[in-house]
């Protein structure tokens, strides 16, 4: 059980509120690893197997930047989708897989239109929209390393998003 004891008698609402927060988090943290839920990570670089993704996997970031992903792919197709948006020029996480996946996912969830850019072992893959305004990309991945930018449909316009992946 958490305790949290405040001797001094004389907080200012600020110094309270800070201590509220730290506690809550701590509580949080705690429920969370009584659980066994990953939390949302904010990794650049993420290392995969078939053995690590007993559960969903979840990053975030900031989508955006201030290239076109033609500019990067130098194609508006791949067999995944349409290559769209803008990113920054390195990319937002570094997925690294180590054996194969007969089947992975990785699925965008913003409250924006946003777009992913994979490119990696084997080739370049983009999605916009899949079924709805978040981009997916699924299927087969080899082994080795992958780049990956998520991007926005105007040039500096920065969303939070998360990616989900998952091998089901």
């Amino acid at each position: 059980m958490l305790q949290v004891v405040i001797r001094t008698v004389n907080l200012s609402f600020y110094q309270y509120n800070s201590i509220l927060k730290k506690a809550s988090w701590l509580l949080l943290s705690g429920i969370i690893a009584g659980l066994n839920i990953s939390p949302v990570s904010a990794q650049k670089n993420i290392n995969i197997n078939q053995d690590s993704i007993d559960r969903p996997i979840v990053i975030s970031g900031t989508s955006g930047g201030t290239i076109k992903v033609l500019n990067i792919t130098q194609t508006e197709n791949s067999p995944t989708g349409y290559c769209d948006g803008f990113v920054n020029p390195q990319p937002n996480h570094i997925l690294t897989i180590d054996t194969f996946f007969d089947y992975l996912r990785l699925e965008v969830d913003s409250p924006a239109d946003t777009t992913i850019l994979v490119r990696g072992a084997g080739g370049v893959w983009c999605n916009d929209d899949a079924g709805s305004a978040n981009p997916m990309i699924e299927g087969q991945w080899q082994p080795g390393m992958y780049q990956i930018w998520v991007g926005s449909y105007q040039p500096n316009s920065m969303d939070n998003y998360q990616i989900r992946i998952t091998d089901y």
